[in-house]
């Protein structure tokens, strides 16, 4: 028979020690939650003892079994983490050939005919857009080539360069110092090659009718083509022998400049410094003493009225031609001339001041005052300097086209062209920050910073071999037919628009896509937020890293964009 509260006969309860029963159920090792738990079972019992004996037993707990058995929640372990998340990205991702920004590390976008593609901030480049491809790994090599055929490339920039031209055709090579080769067909089918190795040692060329071959290992021997202004030039141990050709003229030279003498359609010789003389029959006969001294010519003998001159430096000297007089003194300090006939006149005191007007042209006019004021005007050119060299107004005149210039050397300069059908042009730049150009028919290209010194440093060739370094905000467009971008140092910034599509992006941030309808794309944080506006609108399947829109770059760009280029008025 029980005891009283449910206590077997002969079972020994001691109140401050578990029974082995529930000890035994506590996992060994067992911290946290249940541990804290099991720890206060002595009391419970002591307890649940006192009401038994005092008879009032409390309902037995029918799970607490379960409950001191049940295991608490756990997170997943850190180490499973990464294959979780790449498993859940999976599913995310965007097409191969979609849309990505990841600048600076790898970006490609694309607009109907136009892909571009870069990584590493720009150092490695691929674009297709307007009939042409392109390609770089800068500053080591930069490619175009074109749909017509033609390819120019620059490699090791500034030293080397490349160009092909199939219409022509001509192919130009060159990495200097160490060679350059260009092969042409001339117009007359004569195929023709000229090269160099190690300038100026080495020199030679070839032609298909054996007119043009020619070798030289400079100074030792050698014969050149169409050197300098020369059609030919020959030399033994230069300077010991030298001789050169000229249509009809050979003047040949021993211990070059020292010796020498003329044939041929010119007559004459020199022992430089004393005395040398030349002439050309019916045309001129000039002749020097104690070169640069003495001088005494007769030029234009075949014209009615022939030039007679002498100068004697720097004491004075004169020059007479029907009624023209020019005289000068303490040469090139003093001058004045004059010619009744043509109302010209001229005086000078150099290099201060000079002014000039009348003659043949009666709208030529010069006027100088060194160096607050500069002034020239003739019939097809005007332009006026303040502060020479620094300000500079300019306008020229000339076969169609009227082009007007600014310049406060050398740190601002702009200019407008226009020209009989064709579209005007403008372009400004302010060195270093700034360049623009644009075009009426809607090309442009602009960048900043732009350290192009124009035609010193050329802007163009920087820009597309090393712009990626300093261009903080560059665009360019085709024209009102043709793709337009802008970018933002290291492509953390694009935007690129065509065929009525737009589009712009930031890396990681996310950006917008605009179609021809007006429906708005948007993807943000990598791309794994996306949704679109318009009647369809709403959320879009993630794609990751983003933006992850379709590619365009093959569509069509629509007619109505292909349409003429506006003229100037």
């Amino acid at each position: 028979m029980g005891q009283p509260g449910g206590l077997d006969a002969g079972e020994n309860v001691d109140f401050f020690h578990p029974p082995q029963s529930l000890e035994a159920r506590r996992p060994p090792g067992r911290s946290g939650p249940v541990a804290a738990k099991n720890a206060f079972l002595p009391a419970q019992i002591y307890t649940q003892g006192l009401h038994t004996l005092q008879g009032m037993a409390p309902e037995p707990d029918r799970n607490a079994a379960e409950k001191l058995n049940r295991k608490p929640k756990r997170w997943p372990p850190l180490r499973a983490w990464p294959a979780m998340l790449l498993l859940l990205l999976a599913g995310a991702c965007a097409a191969p050939d979609a849309e990505l920004h990841l600048a600076p590390f790898f970006s490609r976008h694309t607009v109907p005919g136009y892909d571009h593609a870069e990584a590493f901030g720009g150092i490695l480049r691929h674009g297709e857009r307007a009939g042409e491809r392109t390609w770089a790994l800068s500053p080591l090599i930069w490619r175009r080539q074109q749909d017509d055929g033609r390819v120019e490339a620059d490699f090791l920039y500034p030293l080397g360069r490349y160009e092909h031209d199939p219409d022509r055709p001509r192919t130009y090579a060159r990495l200097f110092p160490f060679f350059w080769r260009e092969a042409e067909t001339r117009p007359d089918g004569v195929e023709d090659v000229d090269w160099s190795v190690l300038t100026p040692f080495f020199w030679g060329g070839s032609s298909s009718d054996g007119k043009e071959n020619y070798f030289a290992f400079f100074p030792l021997f050698g014969k050149l083509k169409d050197f300098l202004t020369y059609d030919e030039v020959n030399f033994v141990l230069w300077p010991f022998y030298l001789d050169n050709q000229k249509d009809r003229r050979k003047s040949t030279h021993i211990l070059w400049p020292f010796f020498g003498w003329v044939e041929g359609s010119e007559q004459g010789w020199h022992v430089f410094p004393l005395y040398g003389r030349a002439e050309v029959a019916g045309k001129y006969r000039r002749s020097w003493l104690l070169w640069p001294l003495i001088h005494w010519s007769e030029n234009q003998l075949d014209k009615p009225h022939p030039e007679h001159g002498w100068l004697v430096v720097p004491l004075a000297g004169r020059i007479r031609q029907d009624d023209y007089v020019a005289t000068t003194v303490l040469w090139p300090i003093f001058g004045w001339a004059q010619r009744p006939s043509t109302g010209y006149r001229s005086w000078q005191v150099w290099p201060i001041l000079k002014f000039e007007e009348g003659g043949r042209q009666s709208d030529r006019r010069l006027g100088r005052v060194f160096p607050f004021w500069l002034h020239y005007e003739n019939q097809d050119t005007e332009y006026t300097s303040f502060l020479w060299p620094i300000f500079w107004k300019r306008e020229d005149r000339f076969g169609g086209m009227q082009k007007r210039s600014f310049y406060a050397m050398p740190f601002y300069w702009a200019s407008k062209t226009r020209r009989d059908r064709q579209a005007d042009e403008a372009s400004a730049r302010l060195w270093p920050l700034a360049r623009n150009w644009e075009s009426q028919d809607g090309r442009e290209d602009w960048a900043s910073l732009a350290p192009g010194f124009d035609p010193i440093l050329n802007s163009e060739a920087l820009s597309r071999n090393l712009g990626f370094l300093f261009e903080i905000w560059a665009g360019r467009s085709d024209g009102l037919s043709g793709p337009k971008e802008r970018r933002f140092f290291l492509n953390l910034f694009h935007q690129s628009e065509s065929g009525g599509h737009r589009r712009w992006s930031i890396p990681v941030l996310g950006g917008q896509w605009t179609e021809p309808d007006g429906t708005t794309h948007t993807s943000l944080l990598l791309g794994l937020l996306r949704f679109r506006s318009g009647p369809d609108g709403g959320l879009e399947p993630p794609a990751f890293p983003g933006p992850g829109w379709p590619d365009l770059h093959k569509l069509p760009i629509p007619q109505a964009e292909l349409g003429p280029a506006p003229q100037s008025p």
